[in-house]
């Protein structure tokens, strides 16, 4: 599965001219070490480092020349949660993520096809980020995401959708109405084939399960609450209850409302603690996307309205980011906003214990809900992990390195170092010092190709533009 997931990573990666770029006297920031080797010059050929060397070479002629003095070149970034790669959102988000420094993207929730369109454009010409591995989301009956979801109603349809994943580089993406035998089946058969499963630990599945059968990643914190209350069996027997009435899936959303309190009330630091450790022994990793809780727990501040990156967003979709009108979010009184905000509160104490006993994070964002904003929002949750304990060099790395261990692509992707695939991001302020420099991009090489302060410029001023247009013009 890796060796094919590599494959794909750099299938049609070459650039069609095999131009020369020579970054002179540049500080280069080791993610792995933590730490940055200054006066170094980076020679790129085509879409590899060719070297990474002190001093200065001689420049060959005709190449493109980048001074490097007081700046600091790090790997091309990493959004591992994104809703991107889609006949909806990539004419709108790819470029955005590019000028952002972003070079990579896990998406969570696409098809073969959409992707092989996407990496086959961005081959050609378009602007976008590498596509590693994408999720086809699998999710119980009624999916939450309608007819765009696979549907697996009992196990044996589970089995059967993990069988048609075989080969094509995709992973099943487990969603929230997957019931408990369907997942377990999932889970097995996922086992056997090969083929990964990651996502939302499901309403009816604790935490500890999921992490036991080898779920890969856990998106959002889904059900980790719940795994750090005192009231967990109760909970998820009064869950599988309500999902075995008339009602369903409605009765059990009322239930998980009503009992946000008693959920807060009773987490406890030891169980967490507890669960924490099973995650590490596991290896199941975490993909909080901090950003996208804080937006959501905070979905009713009138001021988010204001956020100059909303002239990126097109009014399609920023029209459903309204709370009111949000299928997700419209039965909610006051008093539900201020439990989500406390919940949150509680969600950032809980990451913090995960870090501390050693629970691997990857940076991701969920691009595509309200508030999260192409590329932008990945610096934002690199801000957001040092917040919850991560040094600079951690977050850093969850965005670079720890993304290309993940995705089996260590030999091509993650550092600075000659055979490297060039993806690499200059930055004018030393990201080590304050994580926030990760803003300050000077230039970025995305598959050796350089978009200088110019061409990112352009590709803000294209995509506001295009944001202003009516769909399909």
């Amino acid at each position: 599965m890796r060796i094919l997931l590599l494959f794909l990573l750099l299938a049609g990666a070459t650039p069609a001219a095999a131009q020369i770029v020579v970054i002179d006297n540049v500080n280069v920031v080791d993610v792995d070490r933590g730490s940055v080797r200054s006066g170094l010059t980076v020679t790129i050929e085509g879409n590899r480092i060719a070297s990474v060397a002190r001093g200065k070479p001689p420049v060959p002629v005709g190449a493109v020349r980048i001074d490097g003095s007081g700046r600091y070149l790090i790997p091309g970034l990493w959004d591992m949660h994104v809703h991107a790669v889609t006949p909806w959102f990539g004419d709108y988000f790819l470029p955005l993520l590019v000028a952002n420094g972003v070079t990579g993207v896990r998406d969570m929730f696409t098809t073969g096809p959409a992707v092989a369109e996407w990496r086959r454009k961005v081959a050609a010409g378009a602007i976008g980020p590498r596509v590693g591995t994408y999720g086809v989301l699998v999710d119980g009956y009624p999916p939450i995401w309608g007819p765009q979801s696979m549907v697996a109603r009992n196990p044996e349809e589970g089995q059967r959708i993990v069988d048609s994943l075989a080969g094509t580089g995709g992973f099943v993406k487990v969603y929230s109405r997957l019931d408990s035998a369907t997942f377990v089946a999932i889970a097995v058969e996922s086992k056997a084939k090969g083929i990964p499963f990651a996502g939302h630990v499901p309403q009816l599945v604790s935490a500890a399960q999921a992490a036991d059968l080898g779920q890969l990643t856990v998106e959002h914190l889904t059900q980790v609450l719940l795994g750090c209350s005192s009231r967990e069996a109760e909970y998820l027997g009064q869950a599988r209850s309500a999902w075995a009435s008339a009602k369903k899936w409605d009765s059990l959303g009322v239930l998980s409302r009503g009992r946000l309190r008693g959920l807060l009330d009773s987490q406890d630091d030891a169980r967490c603690r507890a669960l924490a450790a099973r995650f590490a022994k596991a290896g199941t990793v975490m993909v909080p996307t901090i950003t996208v809780l804080r937006s959501i727990a905070y979905l009713d501040d009138s001021t988010l309205a204001a956020d100059e990156r909303l002239k990126y967003i097109p009014a399609f979709l920023k029209s459903g980011w309204n709370p009111k009108t949000d299928f997700r979010f419209k039965m909610l009184t006051p008093d539900d906003w201020k439990l989500r905000k406390e919940q949150h509160a509680r969600e950032l104490a809980v990451l913090r214990l995960l870090h501390q006993a050693g629970v691997k994070m990857l940076a991701g964002t969920d691009l595509a809900n309200p508030y999260i904003f192409p590329g932008f929002s990945l610096h934002d949750e690199l801000e957001l992990l040092v917040g919850i304990g991560l040094t600079p060099a951690e977050a850093l790395r969850s965005a670079t390195l720890e993304p290309a261990r993940f995705l089996g692509a260590t030999d091509s992707l993650g550092t600075v170092a000659p055979g490297k695939l060039a993806d690499l991001v200059l930055l004018s302020a030393n990201p080590l010092a304050d994580i926030g420099n990760v803003r300050s991009i000077v230039t970025v090489i995305a598959n050796g190709r350089v978009f200088d302060g110019a061409a990112r410029r352009k590709i803000l001023d294209d995509a506001a533009a295009r944001a202003a247009r009516p769909p399909g013009r």
